[in-house]
């Protein structure tokens, strides 16, 4: 249905407005008060709004909906969010469906905890107050960027699998991820997460930082190095992966002979473009098998 993506879109784009705004108070500081509270409300406003989106995509618009809703036909429900009079199950409804049979998300325990921690602060705070303690002031910082990473990072990536995965930040507001990157906690829980998420981790040409995957994507600043003719791997003979990157849109102009570096151990070693063929060796692993120069051996 049309009008199902639409809706789950739309919640899409509404937590991104909100997740922008939460990581505006972060920069600011959460020493401040203000700040605090702004950045734990906006970023609970986003879960909720995440959460419906990744299971209207996932499951359709009817799991999300009150029970007298669901049974209506296709042309029905359209109406119904087209006059804005949808009925949407209470949140811990649907947090605790993405828990049961279906588990749609690989969340641990602790990641429902910090759900259910920042839905009672967004509560309190609204419905009533809440007095944060002094544990809750020293840890917020960490919490947020805890949430923001994990759970949002899990519900707002565009595709499920690894490869060719969308990161959630990749949405965010440019110069608001810029000042975020310069959080040293952030950084700490960035590289937590892709480390559990991925089973290896490459130094990022770009950045400098330890977060390219294996499909040569950056999961920090998001650039990707896999075009071929830009970039090539070969082994590294120092670690053995096939790792090492060079520059192949100037290896020609070098004699076929070009630098490279091994995006895992940090190894530098000489690269070899064979003028016949046009493979790429590690020239320093010194293998006469393969080509080298006045060698072919295909």
């Amino acid at each position: 249905m049309k009008f199902e993506k639409e809706f789950a879109q739309l919640l899409f784009r509404n937590a991104v407005i909100f997740i922008d705004s939460a990581i505006g108070y972060i920069n600011k500081g959460l020493g401040n008060y203000v700040n605090m509270l702004q950045a734990i409300v906006n970023l609970q406003f986003a879960m909720e709004l995440a959460l419906k989106s990744s299971v209207v995509s996932c499951c359709g618009i009817r799991t999300i909906l009150v029970s007298k809703q669901s049974c209506l036909s296709d042309s029905e429900i359209e109406e119904l969010y087209v006059t804005n009079k949808l009925k949407i199950r209470e949140y811990d409804e649907i947090k605790n469906f993405t828990k049961g049979r279906e588990r749609l998300y690989n969340f641990e325990r602790k990641e429902y905890q910090y759900m259910e921690m920042f839905q009672k602060y967004r509560n309190c705070v609204l419905h009533s107050s809440y007095i944060f303690n002094e544990q809750e002031r020293q840890s917020v910082e960490k919490d947020v960027i805890y949430a923001l990473i994990y759970i949002l990072g899990i519900l707002m990536s565009e595709e499920t699998g690894i490869e060719n995965r969308k990161f959630m930040q990749e949405y965010l507001n440019d110069s608001q991820y810029a000042i975020l990157l310069q959080n040293p906690i952030y950084n700490h829980e960035l590289y937590n997460f892709l480390k559990k998420e991925y089973e290896d981790l490459y130094t990022c040409p770009y950045c400098s930082t330890r977060t390219m995957t294996i499909d040569y994507k950056c999961a920090r600043c998001f650039n990707t190095f896999s075009d071929r003719h830009f970039f090539q791997y070969v082994t590294c003979g120092y670690c053995g992966e096939d790792m090492v990157i060079c520059d192949a849109a100037n290896i020609e102009y070098n004699n076929n002979y070009i630098r490279g570096l091994c995006l895992n151990c940090g190894n530098d070693t000489m690269v070899y473009k064979c003028s016949k063929c046009g493979q790429y060796i590690n020239a320093e692993l010194f293998d006469m098998t393969k080509c080298h120069e006045g060698f072919c051996a295909f």
